[in-house]
């Protein structure tokens, strides 16, 4: 057998392994956890060594492939077996050895490797400038400067220590976000996601561009399951995009709605594709606030893509379909248990209160059960194996990323520059709350830019998140409004990662998919300042101001997404794009006076735009009946 045959057979058997044992951390919980999280890493990147070769990924694996693996291995293996020490020792006072000084260079360059290996090098040069930062950083001027540290310091930091590529980003991987990506694994090995279409068809196939209706429901079924807009983008896509084409939506606008709709699934609770458990530790509060927090901005989302998929098709004169084509909804509702029943107690056992991680095992067990009750889904030995395979190949981006972020958390906590950071933005802001804001919300997009969305909401809840809480943001507000602009970053251009997929998918220019796609994500980039300014959104104070801020904010959305799209009831022209969009801004901010000048700027383009189609619809008949 050839040399690459069996690393390939080994890379299998190693990400069995991986996946199993990370079943057991969610289970079971941690006994030892920098040994654990050192475990969990060293797999990861063994794992891409031998999945991404350094040729590229599918090129043959080579023998410098493979040592590099092996030393993956051996740099966890030294904190496993030296965790009694380890984990006594003080930091800092010297006590580092030269091996350790050697295992601990080599741990970082690794790591900066397999990050460069599975997402490129924007995260691996951010890395390397905080790295160069906490060595040379006692040089600079002002607030910037720092007590300096040698590169003793450094590596001990970043290598022996939870503070650094074994630290909090590595953690969240290693109890949380691999656990759930084993739901989803066996959520589509199980095939659900045929499921969620069937039930989206039986739903929505009657409506007015029915292909896209049916998209949006099933990227917010399953997507909020995942977590990854770019997976869900590909999964959702892969049946979405050629049935949209097929009746009749441009390829461009197929790729662009898909990848916003699967972005914004990361946004649905009860899951929140993991954000509302990062969430829960990284700010004290329980789950189930920050999912009431949570539901109706994200249902405000998922409206406006809906609504610019009826302007659209409304626009080009797409029709749902009939009903001989659709799947009965009374035969798919029974099928419905088979997946809803294993989803439902994952939510339940949330709601209870048992960890994140062991629920989401359970419920992966469930599915699996489930699995049986029909033949077509049946999971055999070999299908499970798949599963657990494609749970650690998945894996691969997330959890080195995350590494790498590690150094970049780590850094930070090192040298203080996260107060500093909040001092600098409130100074730069002049204490001006929406340029504060606006700051945050550009360091997201670019912190955001190609990486998965665990490590940018740590990274930007430890660097961006003290800069507005200290202007008196209540936490959950200032928190969602950094998973948005996280989230939403995967289709920002020059980097807008989900909607590149969906342009495989949908076979056109992907640049031009990307900035449609911002358009098309109006909604998640104007809710999250309403959140800061308002919480009724977040459905906080009185019932009253909840229902105002209710219809208000979807009046809002209406409107906007009708400016994105370029039809209300017919086509609009500039100047009633440009009354909606100033009555849209003004409704979504909630208030009275807003609301009342909001409406008074809808108003007159409703009554006119409705009369120029009825006036057309007139001209069209008369035209008919002289012909």
């Amino acid at each position: 057998m050839k040399f690459d045959a069996v690393m390939r057979r080994a890379a299998q058997v190693i990400a069995i392994c991986t996946a199993l044992y990370h079943v057991y951390i969610g289970f079971f919980g941690l006994m030892r956890p920098l040994a654990n999280y050192a475990i969990t890493l060293s797999l990861f990147m063994c794992l891409v060594f031998l999945y991404v070769p350094f040729k590229g990924k599918g090129k043959r694996i080579t023998v410098f492939d493979a040592c590099l693996a092996a030393l993956s291995l051996v740099v966890g293996l030294y904190i496993v077996v030296n965790y009694p020490e380890l984990s006594v020792r003080p930091t800092m006072v010297g006590e580092l050895t030269n091996f350790e000084y050697g295992l601990g260079i080599l741990a970082i360059l690794l790591v900066l490797e397999t990050t460069r290996r599975t997402i490129g090098w924007s995260l691996v040069c951010i890395a390397v400038l905080f790295l160069l930062y906490g060595y040379f950083g006692n040089h600079l001027p002002g607030m910037f400067s720092h007590s300096g540290f040698s590169s003793r310091d450094l590596v001990e930091s970043m290598y022996v220590t939870p503070d650094g590529i074994h630290g909090t980003p590595i953690a969240v991987v290693a109890t949380l976000v691999i656990q759930f990506v084993l739901f989803g694994a066996f959520l589509e090995a199980s095939g659900a996601a045929k499921f969620f279409v069937d039930l989206s068809m039986s739903l929505m196939g009657r409506l007015r561009g029915a292909a896209g209706h049916i998209g949006n429901f099933a990227a917010a079924l399953f997507g909020t399951m995942t977590g990854s807009p770019t997976a869900s983008t590909v999964t959702v896509g892969s049946f979405s995009i050629p049935m949209m084409k097929k009746t009749g939506f441009k390829s461009i606008f197929t790729g662009a709605i898909t990848s916003v709709s699967c972005t914004g699934a990361a946004l649905m609770p009860p899951v929140m594709g993991t954000a509302a458990f990062l969430m829960a530790e990284m700010t004290g509060t329980s789950y189930i606030d920050i999912c009431k927090a949570a539901i109706f901005p994200s249902v405000l989302y998922f409206l406006s893509c809906s609504l610019i998929v009826y302007f659209e098709a409304s626009r080009t004169g797409i029709v749902g379909f009939k009903k001989e084509e659709l799947p009965s909804f009374s035969k798919t509702i029974p099928i419905s248990f088979q997946y809803i029943g294993p989803i439902g107690v994952l939510i339940t056992l949330l709601i209870v209160g048992y960890s994140p991680a062991m629920c989401a095992v359970i419920a992966s067990f469930l599915i699996f059960v489930a699995s049986f009750f029909r033949k077509e889904t049946r999971m055999n030995l070999s299908g499970l194996l798949k599963a657990f395979e494609s749970t650690s190949k998945t894996s691969l981006s997330v959890a080195t990323s995350c590494a790498s972020a590690g150094i970049v958390v780590g850094i930070i906590i090192l040298t203080g520059l996260g107060g500093k950071f909040a001092s600098i933005v409130v100074l730069l802001s002049h204490q001006s709350l929406l340029m504060a804001l606006f700051l945050t919300m550009i360091a997201s997009l670019m912190l955001g830019m190609g990486m998965p969305l665990p490590v940018v909401y740590i990274l930007t809840a430890t660097l961006c998140g003290p800069a507005i809480t200290t202007l008196g943001i209540p936490i959950i507000a200032a928190h969602l409004f950094l998973v948005y602009f996280a989230c939403v970053s995967a289709v920002t251009p020059p980097v807008a990662v989900a909607a590149y997929a969906a342009a495989a998918i949908a076979e056109d220019n992907p640049m031009k998919i990307g900035f449609a796609a911002f358009r098309y994500a109006i909604a998640g980039f104007i809710i999250p300042y309403v959140m800061i300014y308002d919480q009724s959104i977040l459905l906080e104070g009185g019932l009253v101001k909840v229902l105002i801020a209710v219809a208000s904010c979807t009046l809002g959305v209406i409107a906007l997404s009708s400016v994105v799209s370029r039809w209300l009831f017919t086509t609009l022209s500039f100047w009633e794009q440009a009354l909606l969009f100033v009555g849209g801004i003004l409704l979504i901010y909630p208030e009275s006076v807003t609301s009342l000048i909001g409406l008074g700027c809808m108003a007159p383009v409703v009554y006119m735009n409705r009369r120029k189609k009825v006036a057309l619809q007139r001209a069209v008949t008369m035209e008919s009946i002289a012909l």
